[in-house]
């Protein structure tokens, strides 16, 4: 496969479905060598086989990235196989949704052990591997949850969280040519979006939005084959929502 990001390497968590699967596979079809993350192995190694069966290149660094030496394992696993490492996509999430006097606390700690503290392990472990690779970029997932919403209090927390590590990470890293940004993704059309309630609550917003229908998860996966390519080497720091509207500061 030939494109943009040809030749460098890209480590993508949480890709065994959804938008993480839809990221792995744009960026391998623009160039990128993909190690595919994934707590459940068997959906890392399907997204892995569709990569190779199109043509790309792609490992499996399966683990729970919440744990910080199995995020630092992950993370030495990608690079010793493909021999570096330039892009780090922190898709990873879990959610959480309880009202405040009913939040349990281990859930709390949970869903800010995956998606926030994940993270910051990946990026950690990453940075001389992204450093050293001349073109490094940490492109995290988000949510327009950033913005805060009622009963998931954990899970707006931890993508606020997020974003607050963006920019700290785009401050500390720029200086030695690794750029950090942020996709906040609105609600997009995944089997996650239409289960329970939210598929109905998802429905219900989306009529009210500009572009008025639930997003795909290829258009998230093709802001952040922007973020992590040289189309956007002046762009550190930012956050991107792929949103239909939702969000409008």
């Amino acid at each position: 496969m030939a494109g943009g990001l040809s030749g460098r390497v890209a480590l993508v968590t949480g890709a065994g479905g959804g938008i993480g699967a839809a990221i792995a596979e744009r960026l391998a079809a623009n160039g990128a060598r993909v190690a595919v993350n994934d707590i459940d192995e068997s959906g890392a190694w399907h997204t892995a086989d569709q990569i190779n069966t199109a043509g790309g290149r792609a490992v499996v660094v399966a683990g729970d990235i919440s744990d910080p030496d199995t995020a630092q394992s992950v993370v030495a696993g990608a690079a010793e196989e493909f021999g570096g490492l330039g892009v780090l996509v922190n898709n990873a999430g879990t959610v959480c949704r309880a009202k405040l006097r009913e939040h349990a606390v281990r859930d709390w700690q949970r869903v800010l052990a995956v998606n926030l503290s994940g993270p910051f392990y990946l990026a950690q472990a990453a940075a001389d591997y992204l450093a050293s690779s001349g073109h490094g970029a940490i492109v995290n997932i988000a949510s327009v949850a950033v913005t805060g919403f009622f009963g998931q209090i954990s899970y707006d927390a931890s993508k606020g969280g997020l974003q607050t590590l963006t920019r700290s990470l785009a401050a500390e890293l720029g200086r030695e040519g690794v750029r950090a940004n942020a996709v906040a993704p609105g609600f997009i059309d995944t089997d996650i979006a239409r289960t329970d309630d939210l598929g109905a609550i998802g429905e219900k917003t989306v009529a009210t939005l500009p572009i008025r229908r639930f997003g795909e998860p290829n258009e998230v996966a093709d802001a952040v084959r922007w973020l992590a390519g040289d189309e956007s080497r002046y762009v550190t720091g930012q956050t991107v929502f792929v949103d239909g509207g939702w969000v409008r500061y």
